[in-house]
């Protein structure tokens, strides 16, 4: 079974939070895909940043070859046999829910392995390659 833990990207800081940074400033999702950060003192004082604000990205269960854990969000390289495939492109990771397709997308099958190259937010450019 996968660890369930989310990352999130700040739109007005413009930077990205790992699960351990939110873990140490004691941030919860809510179940409303909003974050929480839970005061220690009153839980009155505590702060809810809405989605468009701390965007909630999840951790697939899976790693690239170089054992960097792959977020929803994230922008990959696909390899065959330990070369860029022949598509070349990176894929962007993305939740799919179809009518009968559910489901993490994260490339082509002929891939053999990922890499970490980026993610949506930082590095949108590599998309346009």
């Amino acid at each position: 079974m996968r660890p369930i833990k989310f990352r999130a990207w700040n739109t007005s800081m413009k930077q990205m939070f790992s699960a351990e940074e939110l873990a140490t400033d004691q941030m919860t999702l809510l179940p409303t895909g909003e974050f929480i950060n839970v005061s220690g003192v009153n839980v009155k004082l505590s702060v809810i940043y809405p989605v468009d604000i701390m965007i909630p990205l999840q951790f697939t269960g899976l790693h690239d070859k170089n054992g960097r854990e792959i977020y929803e969000g994230d922008i990959l390289q696909t390899y065959q046999d330990n070369k860029v495939t022949k598509y070349g492109k990176p894929w962007k990771v993305e939740w799919i829910s179809k009518k009968h397709k559910v489901g993490w997308n994260i490339g082509i099958p002929e891939a053999t392995s990922y890499e970490v190259i980026g993610n949506i937010y930082e590095n949108s450019e590599l998309l346009k390659i």
